[in-house]
């Protein structure tokens, strides 16, 4: 498969992410923010990805889009969630 820009796969707004699990695989989810910007500086452990990975396929990426998440929600889900309480875990 090639290479496919997620941008050109998103509406303007969304950001494929992803959280590396300290001693685990990623977890994935489309995030809904005004900029990749603001998702830096709310969830600096965030990785923006703007290259479909080798494995995930388009098809899984509209998954993704069918639960996103939004960078204000109060309390955070998915692997928001689990981002944060990882993050409170270690303090």
């Amino acid at each position: 498969m090639t290479e496919s820009a997620v941008a050109e796969l998103l509406k303007p707004g969304e950001y494929l992410a992803c959280y590396d699990m300290p001693r685990m695989s990623g977890l994935w989810g489309v995030l809904i923010a005004p900029s990749r910007a603001s998702i830096r500086a709310r969830y600096p452990e965030l990785a923006i990805v703007e290259t479909l990975p080798m494995w995930m396929d388009e098809a899984e990426l509209m998954g993704l889009r069918e639960t996103p998440l939004w960078l204000d929600d109060d309390p955070p889900q998915g692997l928001l969630h689990v981002l944060v309480a990882d993050r409170e875990a270690e303090q």
